[in-house]
């Protein structure tokens, strides 16, 4: 018997692994969801449809259900009850609009304010975790220090479908095309799980002030929040004045704070 006979199976095996493991309607990221995509679309009861409209609707029914969810409104919430949810001040009105997104982290080397979903989260095997990160401008990739998972305020909530607010949150380079988010410990603001029940007024309004955890350089700046505007990301891509120190994060991954209250220039 040739060997390949065995990976041979009926359509009705196939519809129902499917089933199972497509039961969410969730594209695998990338060009991997193109061929997911075809094989639903061909296992669909109803007339298939062109590929790349079926890929479309999909997409569109995941995105309104990863931000109907109820972390998702607790977020937004939580950022309008808390209004100034820093003393900069950035978010204005409270809206979830007007925190920074993700696709800002292409121009701009430090995100001031940013809620995203956590779409995938992968142990690095160091301790640490590799995250894919979502917010209705798109995904990308972020490191996740284990500071944040061995803290029982957050490590217990995180997981795919939880929402993370963080504050000034360092972008960083892979190549020029693509960014990464290097969260730390202090870059936490609140995680708000997957399996959390709906937000009422009442609840939220129980929630305590968020913590806002700044590095060295900030706290020892008196004009930190002047300094915080102008992290917003320039309209080109001019480098920022070189009057404002560099965070003392953008170095490789640690947690440790500065011990220095100048920012290093080398």
């Amino acid at each position: 018997m040739d060997v390949w006979e065995d990976l041979v199976y009926d359509d009705d095996v196939l519809e129902s692994l499917f089933k199972k493991c497509d039961s969410s309607g969730t594209l695998i990221p990338g060009p991997a969801g193109n061929v997911q995509a075809a094989m639903l679309n061909r296992l669909s009861s109803e007339e298939p449809k062109f590929t790349q409209e079926f890929a479309r609707q999909v997409a569109q029914a995941t995105f309104e259900r990863d931000f109907n969810s109820n972390a998702w409104i607790w977020a937004e919430m939580y950022i309008q009850h808390h209004v100034p949810l820093t003393n900069a001040k950035l978010v204005t009105d409270g809206k979830m609009k007007n925190l920074n997104s993700l696709i800002e982290a292409k121009k701009s080397w430090v995100l001031p304010v940013v809620a995203c979903l956590l779409k995938e989260c992968k142990p690095n095997g160091f301790g640490d975790m590799q995250l894919t990160v979502k917010d209705p401008s798109g995904t990308m990739q972020a490191s996740l220090h284990k500071k944040v998972l061995q803290d029982p305020e957050f490590g217990n909530h995180i997981g795919v479908g939880s929402v993370m607010i963080l504050n000034l949150v360092p972008s960083l380079s892979v190549t020029r095309a693509k960014q990464y988010l290097n969260i730390v410990h202090r870059n936490v603001v609140k995680v708000f799980p997957a399996d959390i029940q709906p937000p009422t007024i009442e609840l939220v309004k129980q929630t305590p002030q968020p913590v806002i955890r700044l590095p060295s350089w900030a706290v020892d700046n008196k004009h930190v929040n002047e300094i915080l505007k102008k992290f917003i990301p320039p309209a080109s891509d001019i480098p920022p004045p070189s009057d404002i120190p560099p965070p003392s994060y953008i170095q490789p991954p640690t947690d440790q704070p500065s011990t220095s209250t100048e920012p290093n220039t080398n």
